[in-house]
């Protein structure tokens, strides 16, 4: 339900006429080194949009759908640290700051200013990308690094060697063709 509501925000928020391409392909990945183990984790349920003349962007990512190798890791993910069923999605709200022609053949770095939500917190974010486009089809790949503690994810004492600090997230995206 959230899912609909933010694609249905930023069509709502675009004028009528405005050209909105939604994800086709999405995945959403993260990694935790620390010095016992290293925790990675996969999802490819994130929805996606585009807003080509705004250049306003949403992503929304169910928490449950991160698969993780280790059954008892993913349990401890979605019960104790981000807390799923409190805080059912993460996501991102915002828009591309460079003036970049969406519709043409080319590839841009850009970045987008927003606003982050993980674990019913906040964050305003400004996310570095790349995006790519050739033939109609448009890729956006994005590496960042989130802080548990900003967005008051907490880690027990007994395992905080365990899990980073700082989390590695890594964003792949294709769009339907223009």
């Amino acid at each position: 339900m959230k899912k609909l509501a933010l694609i249905a925000l930023l069509l709502a928020s675009a004028a009528t006429q405005a050209q909105v391409v939604k994800s086709a392909e999405t995945e959403v990945s993260f990694f935790s080194k620390s010095p016992v183990e290293d925790i990675s984790a996969l999802t490819k349920k994130t929805t996606a949009a585009i807003n080509l003349d705004s250049r306003a962007i949403a992503f929304s990512v169910p928490i449950k759908s991160f698969v993780f190798t280790n059954g008892l890791m993913q349990e401890h993910f979605n019960e104790n640290y981000l807390e799923s069923s409190k805080y059912p999605n993460a996501s991102f709200k915002g828009k591309i700051n460079e003036n970049v022609d969406l519709k043409k053949d080319g590839t841009y770095n850009v970045t987008s200013t927003g606003k982050l939500n993980i674990h019913g917190v906040e964050q305003d974010r400004t996310l570095d990308g790349t995006i790519t486009v050739k033939n109609g089809l448009i890729t956006l790949n994005s590496a960042f690094k989130v802080k548990l503690v900003d967005h008051r994810i907490e880690v027990p004492t007994l395992v905080t060697k365990n899990i980073a600090e700082v989390i590695d997230v890594k964003l792949k995206a294709k769009f339907n063709n223009l």
